[in-house]
C-alpha cells in the first residue's frame, strides 16, 4: 500500500475527527493506520446493516477482520438473541484470542454488550486428551456450564449427546463433532465423526472445547437468570468487546448518530420495563456516554461533514472525497472520463474481479498495467483484482469499481464461520409416544412406547401398540420393520382398528384393487417411452465446463448428482423425462440452465415453461445474468411482452436465431414452431389446465422434458417409479444458507417496528401476511403509521389477475419496501431480497401452509426471520400451540421434507399418481401404500417380492433381545439400534452393525452380541428353508426338510460341524436331516456355534438353494 502514504499522514496521537469521506476510502484508509500503527483496531458503527457493508469493503484490503454484531434490543431480550449471531461473536472473541491483530467491526448493541472478562473467557477452554482422567458426568457438567445443549444425536455446533461411556460433542470453531470415548473415567479415544450418517472419520490425540456461550461464571447461577446477559454483572465483572482488544485504536463512525441511537434504545428500555419487566432494576447493558469515554485518543469517522462538538476532538481532517456517477456500462463516456482524468494527471485505479478485468480489456482505448496496490503506476490507468464496493476520487487519484462502470454491486462477503447445520434432517419417523402406527397385519394403532418384559428370566423389548377398546399388543422389537410411523393428510385423524376383526382385511384388500390398477398404469407408460426415439445428445465440451465455473457459487452434491443424471439421460438416444424435485430456494434453477446450456451447444432450442408471468419474468431475468458471458440469445414471451418483441422471437424460434425462450401458457401456442427444439423445461408442471397438459404430452414424444417442482415427493414412490419417470431430488441446502430464524409472540408494536427497520436497514424487503381482505387497507394504514419511511403496496386474491402481477413485479423490483398480503405469497414468488416475514394471526393457518409460506424468506445468503404473531390477550387452542411451536423448532433447512411430510408428500404423490388416489392413501398410510404399489410393480416385472411375515411368528431361538438404559436410555435410539440389528443378514452386515454401533455407543455387552448373533442365526435359517428348530434344556435341534437334505453333501457338512465343536451330533429321520447341538459343556453361548455352521452351509451350498 504505499502508494497511498501520501495521502494517508496524520498524526493519531490526539483525538482525531475525519470528515468527507466514503466507506470505501474510510476502509483504505484504516488498513494503512492498521498496518502503519500495528494496534489492534475496532469500529463501531450504528446498525448491523452499516457493520456488514463495512466487513465487506474491508476484508478487500486485511485479512483479520471480524464482525461483532448483535440484535436490537427489544428483538434479544423480549424474544431471543439470533444464534447466527451470537455464532459470529463467539467466533470473533476466538479470533482475537487466537490472532496478534485485527479489526474488529460491531454495531452499537454489539458495542454495549456485556461479556465476562477475557481471562474468565481463556480460562473457561476445556483441554482434553487420549489418557485424562475426568468422569464423565464431571464432563457432562462442564460442558452445560459452557453453553452446550444436550440432544439425542449430536449434529449441529453447539450440541453435545451422551451414551454410556461415550460422549459426542460438537465444539465451535471445528468442522466435525468429536467423539470421546471412556474406559471408566480414563478417555480412551477422541474421534471425529460424520454428523450426517454419525459414524467416525479419524482419530485425534487432543481437542479444545471453546465456550458456546458470551455467559460465563464460575459461581452456581439461579435457573431463572443462567444465559441472560442482563444477569452476568450478579456473577463475575463484566467488560465490554473493547477490552478484548489489547492496545487498540477505537473508531466511531458518526458519533452524533450513535449517541442519538442510544437514547433511543434507552427509551426502549424505560417502556420496555414498564410493560413487562418491572422488577429488574439493573443495567440491561453498559452505559454509552462513560464507555465511549474511556478510549486512548479515539478515531471520529464522519460520513457527512455535520456539526461536530469540539469537547471530544482535538483535530478534524477534511478529505473532501468525492463520488463518480454511475455510467451504465456506456463505453464511450468510460473511455472519456478516464482519458480525461489521465490527462489532468491523476492516476486510474480500476479495481475488478478477474474476469471482469479480461472483459474490460477488450473495451477501453489507451495504455493498461495490470498490477497490484503495491506497485501503482502514477498517471497510468492500473487495473486490480479486487472486488471493491464503490469508486471515488480523491485530489489526483480516481478509484473505480464494478459498482460505477457496469452498475453492479461487489459481491457480498459470506462471514467465514465454520458453524453446521446438518444437512440431514434428524429423523422424519422417529416415533413418539402417542403417535399413530400402521402395522401391516392387525392395521392402524398407537404406540405407546419400549416396555421391558421378562420370559423365563430371559429380558426383551417390545413395541407397545393400543387398538381399539382396551385391545392392545406387544411387537417384538426384531419384528420393527412391520410397523411405520402413520403419513396422512394434515387434519386427518385415521381410524384405529380392532385387533381380530375383518376391517382391516377389507381396507387393504380395496386399496390393493387401485394398487393393480396405478401398477398397470406405470407398466403401460414404460413401454411407450422405451419405445419412443430422441435426440442423443453429445458429450461435454471445455465450453460446458467453462459455463459450469462460471457459477459464483458452490454446488451441493444432490445438485451435481442431479447435473450428471440429467446429462446421462440426455446423452441417451431416447428422449429424456425426468423430474426434479427439491424444497424451495435449493437450486434447481441452476441445474435447468445447465441442461438448457448442454442442448444449445448441440445447435438445439430450449422452452422454458412457468406457471406465472412473474415466475417467467424471474427466470428470463436470472437467465439473462447467467448467460451473459456465453453466446446464447434468450427471449420471454408473456403478457409483458410488447407486439414488437414477440413477433421477433417468434421470428427467431422459427429460423432458430433465438436458443433459449422463457414464457408462459403462450409458448404453447399454435405459432409458436421452434426451428430445431431439443429440450422442455417445465416448472411446477401440476400447475397447468388439462389442455396445456395434453399439448406438453404431444412434446414429450420425441424432445427431452425436465419438469420442476418444489412439492416433495414422498422417498418411497421414487422406486415405483424406477425406469418409469426419472426423479431427481436435491434435499440439500446450499452452502452458506442459513435457516429461518423463527419467533412467536404476542403482537408487539414495538417489535413489528423493529423487524420492519431491521430488515430495511439492510435494504432488504419485508412480507407482512394479513389474511383478512375486508380490513387489509386499514391494517396497511397502521404499518404506514408505524414506519413512514417506508413504501407500502397490497396484493391479494381478489384483485384481478393483471393488477397482482403488476403489484407483485413492482415489489420484485424494489418500488417497494413492504408487500402487505395474503397466502397469494404461498407459492411461485422468488424473491431472494426478502427477508423478513412478518405473519399476523398466525394460529389461524395450518402446518404445511405455515411451512410454505415461511419458505418464501431465507431464499439467500442472509439471516432470515420469520416472526409468528398472535393477538394479546388471545388464549390459543392446543392444536395452534402445538402447531406454532413445531413450525419454531423446525428451523432446519430442508425440513420441507420432514415437518410437512404427512402433508406435502401426499400432495406429491397425487401430482404423480393422480389426486384420485389420496383417499386410498390415507386409509392406510402413505409407507404401506407405497410399499404395496412397490411390490405391484415388481410383481409386473417377475421380479421378487418378500411377503410380510406372519405376525406372530415366533423366534426360532430364545435370546434376550433388551438394550438396558445404562447403554442407551432414549427410547428413540434404543429403535434405531433394534432396526441396525434388524439388518444384519451376513457376516458383512454383521462387522458392519458391530462396528457402527461400538463407534457411536461405545463397547457391546455380551447379550447385545448374542442378539446380533441371533438376527444372523434367523435370516440363515431362512435362506436354508429351516422352519422348525427345537430348544430344549440340554440341546438345540435344527431339522432340514427333505427337498434342502437333497441338495446338500452331508459328510462334508459333519467334518464342519465337527471342527467347530464335538458337541454337534447329526441324525436321520425319515427324509429329513437333524442336526442337535449338545449346549450343557459349550464354552459360549450356543448361538455361536449354530451361526458358525448354517453360515459355512450357505456359504457351499447356498447358491444351490436360492
Amino acid at each position: 500500500m504505499n502508494f497511498f502514504d501520501n495521502y494517508l499522514n496524520f498524526d493519531l496521537k490526539k483525538s482525531m475527527g475525519i470528515c468527507n469521506v466514503t466507506d470505501e476510502f474510510f476502509c483504505l484508509l484504516l488498513s494503512k493506520i492498521y498496518s502503519r500503527e500495528n494496534k489492534n483496531c475496532l469500529v463501531v458503527v450504528n446498525s448491523l446493516f452499516e457493520a456488514n457493508k463495512l466487513y465487506n469493503s474491508l476484508s478487500n484490503y486485511i485479512n483479520n477482520v471480524f464482525l461483532f454484531p448483535m440484535d436490537d434490543f427489544l428483538t434479544s431480550e423480549a424474544l431471543a438473541i439470533s444464534p447466527d449471531l451470537m455464532i459470529n461473536r463467539l467466533e470473533t472473541i476466538n479470533s482475537i484470542i487466537s490472532c496478534e491483530k485485527c479489526v474488529v467491526i460491531t454495531n452499537l448493541m454489539g458495542y454495549l454488550r456485556f461479556l465476562p472478562e477475557k481471562k474468565v473467557y481463556e480460562n473457561s477452554i476445556l483441554s482434553l486428551k487420549n489418557g485424562d482422567i475426568i468422569e464423565p458426568a464431571i464432563l457432562t457438567e462442564k460442558l452445560v456450564s459452557l453453553g452446550y445443549s444436550r440432544d439425542t444425536l449430536v449434529n449441529k455446533t453447539g450440541e453435545f449427546g451422551v451414551r454410556g461411556f461415550v460422549i459426542d460433542i460438537f465444539p465451535i470453531d471445528e468442522e466435525y463433532p468429536l467423539r470421546i470415548e471412556f474406559f471408566d473415567d480414563e478417555i480412551e479415544s477422541i474421534r471425529y465423526f460424520d454428523p450426517d450418517t454419525q459414524k467416525s472419520i479419524s482419530s485425534v490425540e487432543k481437542l479444545f472445547i471453546k465456550p458456546f456461550s458470551e455467559f460465563l461464571t464460575i459461581n452456581k447461577v439461579n435457573d431463572d437468570e443462567a444465559g441472560k446477559q442482563k444477569y452476568l454483572p450478579n456473577y463475575e465483572n463484566v467488560v465490554s468487546i473493547s477490552n478484548y482488544l489489547d492496545n487498540s485504536i477505537v473508531f466511531f463512525k458518526d458519533y452524533e448518530q450513535l449517541k442519538l441511537s442510544y437514547i433511543n434504545i434507552m427509551d426502549e428500555v424505560s417502556e420496555y420495563k414498564i410493560e413487562k419487566d418491572k422488577n429488574f432494576e439493573k443495567d440491561y447493558m453498559f452505559d454509552f456516554n462513560k464507555i465511549s469515554s474511556t478510549h486512548e485518543f479515539p478515531v471520529y469517522f464522519f460520513s457527512l461533514n455535520n456539526l461536530i462538538s469540539s469537547e471530544y476532538i482535538s483535530g478534524i481532517k477534511d478529505f473532501s472525497v468525492r463520488t463518480i456517477n454511475n455510467f451504465n456500462e456506456n463505453e464511450e463516456a468510460i473511455n472519456k472520463f478516464i482519458n480525461d482524468s489521465i490527462n489532468c494527471s491523476k492516476t486510474v485505479l480500476i479495481c475488478l474481479k478477474k474476469f471482469q478485468i479480461k472483459n474490460i480489456i477488450k473495451h477501453l482505448n489507451m495504455k493498461l498495467f495490470e498490477t497490484s496496490f503495491s506497485d501503482i503506476h502514477n498517471n497510468c490507468v492500473n487495473l486490480i483484482d479486487c472486488d471493491a464496493s464503490e469508486g471515488f476520487m480523491y485530489d489526483n487519484l480516481v478509484y473505480l469499481t464494478a459498482n460505477e462502470l457496469f452498475n453492479t454491486k461487489s459481491s457480498s462477503k459470506k462471514y467465514n464461520t465454520k458453524f453446521k447445520y446438518s444437512s440431514a434432517i434428524k429423523d422424519i419417523n422417529k416415533l413418539e409416544v402417542g403417535d399413530y402406527v400402521v402395522h401391516n397385519v392387525h392395521g392402524i394403532g398407537v404406540y405407546n412406547g419400549i416396555v421391558t418384559l421378562e420370559n423365563n428370566n430371559i429380558s426383551k423389548d417390545y413395541l407397545e401398540l393400543l387398538y381399539a377398546g382396551t385391545d392392545k399388543i406387544y411387537i417384538p422389537v426384531e419384528k420393527i420393520s412391520l410397523i411405520s410411523k402413520y403419513s396422512g393428510r394434515e387434519g386427518i385423524t385415521p381410524k384405529v382398528n380392532k385387533l381380530g376383526g375383518t376391517e382391516w382385511i377389507k381396507t387393504k384388500k380395496r386399496v390393493q384393487s387401485r394398487v393393480n390398477d396405478m401398477a398397470d398404469k406405470l407398466i403401460k407408460l414404460y413401454a411407450e417411452r422405451e419405445s419412443q426415439k430422441g435426440f442423443a445428445f453429445s458429450p461435454d465440451c471445455d465450453m460446458s465446463k467453462d459455463f459450469e465455473n462460471d457459477f459464483p457459487y458452490e454446488l451441493t452434491a444432490d445438485q451435481s448428482r442431479a447435473i450428471k443424471q440429467i446429462k446421462e439421460d440426455m446423452e441417451k438416444p431416447s428422449p429424456m423425462d425426468r423430474l426434479l424435485c427439491g424444497d424451495v430456494g435449493f437450486g434447481k434453477t441452476e441445474v435447468a440452465f445447465v441442461a438448457a446450456f448442454k442442448a444449445i451447444l448441440d445447435s438445439k432450442q430450449v422452452l422454458f415453461l412457468c406457471p406465472t408471468t412473474i415466475l417467467s419474468n424471474q427466470h428470463y431475468e436470472n437467465a439473462k445474468v447467467r448467460f451473459r458471458n456465453f453466446p446464447v440469445n434468450v427471449g420471454l414471451l408473456n403478457r409483458f411482452t410488447s407486439p414488437k418483441e414477440v413477433k421477433r422471437i417468434i421470428s427467431g424460434l422459427k429460423d432458430g436465431t433465438i436458443d433459449m425462450v422463457f414464457g408462459t401458457h403462450r409458448l404453447l401456442s399454435d405459432d409458436i414452431i421452434p426451428k430445431n427444439l431439443g429440450l422442455l423445461v417445465i416448472d411446477e408442471e401440476q400447475r397447468f389446465g388439462v389442455a396445456h397438459k395434453e399439448k406438453i404430452k404431444q412434446y414429450k414424444t420425441n424432445v427431452d422434458v425436465l419438469t420442476l417442482t418444489a412439492t416433495p415427493i414422498p422417498r418411497t414412490l421414487q422406486m415405483s417409479l424406477v425406469g418409469i419417470r426419472s426423479l431427481s431430488l436435491i434435499e440439500t441446502p446450499p452452502v452458506n444458507r442459513y435457516p429461518v430464524q423463527t419467533y412467536v409472540v404476542e403482537e408487539n408494536k414495538q417489535i413489528l417496528k423493529d423487524a420492519i427497520y431491521k430488515e430495511l436497514s439492510r435494504n432488504g424487503q419485508v412480507f407482512i401476511l394479513y389474511n383478512r381482505i375486508q380490513s387489509i387497507d386499514e391494517f396497511s394504514n397502521r404499518i404506514r403509521n408505524l414506519v413512514p419511511d417506508a413504501r407500502i403496496s397490497i396484493a391479494h386474491g381478489q384483485m384481478n389477475k393483471n393488477e397482482l402481477e403488476n403489484t407483485i413485479m413492482d415489489f420484485v423490483n424494489y418500488k417497494f419496501d413492504i408487500l402487505v398480503c395474503t397466502t397469494i405469497i404461498e407459492t411461485g414468488i422468488d424473491i431472494p431480497n426478502v427477508n423478513t416475514l412478518i405473519i399476523m394471526d398466525a394460529d389461524r393457518f395450518g402446518l404445511s401452509q405455515l411451512y410454505q409460506i415461511r419458505g418464501r424468506v431465507g431464499r439467500s445468503n442472509k439471516f432470515a426471520y420469520a416472526y409468528l404473531m398472535y393477538q394479546p390477550f388471545k388464549s390459543l387452542t392446543e392444536t395452534a400451540i402445538k402447531r406454532l411451536n413445531v413450525i419454531k423448532e423446525f428451523t432446519e433447512l430442508g425440513s420441507g421434507f420432514s415437518i410437512a411430510t404427512r402433508d406435502l408428500s401426499i400432495r406429491g404423490a397425487g401430482d404423480i399418481l393422480g389426486s384420485e388416489q389420496a383417499g386410498f392413501i390415507d386409509s392406510v398410510g402413505v409407507d404401506l401404500y407405497l410399499k404395496m404399489l412397490n411390490d405391484e410393480v415388481k410383481r409386473r416385472n417377475n421380479e421378487v417380492v418378500i411377503e410380510d411375515e406372519i405376525a406372530d411368528k415366533k423366534p426360532l431361538i430364545n435370546v434376550a433381545t433388551h438394550i438396558s438404559d445404562d447403554y442407551v436410555s432414549e427410547d428413540d435410539l434404543k429403535i434405531e439400534i433394534h432396526k441396525l440389528i434388524n439388518t444384519i443378514e451376513d457376516e458383512k452386515s454383521f462387522d458392519s452393525v458391530k462396528n457402527e454401533l461400538e463407534d457411536r455407543f461405545g463397547k457391546l455387552s455380551e447379550e447385545i452380541i448374542i442378539y446380533m448373533y441371533n438376527e444372523w442365526f434367523e435370516k440363515l435359517a431362512n435362506k436354508l428353508h429351516i422352519e422348525h428348530v427345537r430348544e430344549t434344556r440340554n440341546s438345540i435341534e435344527i431339522t432340514f426338510p427333505k427337498e434342502v437334505v437333497e441338495k446338500l453333501d452331508t459328510e462334508e457338512i459333519f467334518m464342519d460341524a465337527f471342527y467347530i465343536t464335538t458337541m454337534f451330533r447329526f441324525v436321520s429321520r425319515g427324509s429329513n436331516l437333524i442336526i442337535i447341538l449338545d449346549t450343557i459343556k459349550l464354552e459360549k453361548h450356543p448361538i455361536y456355534y449354530l451361526v458358525n455352521l448354517l453360515n459355512k452351509i450357505y456359504d457351499k451350498f447356498g447358491k444351490a438353494l436360492d
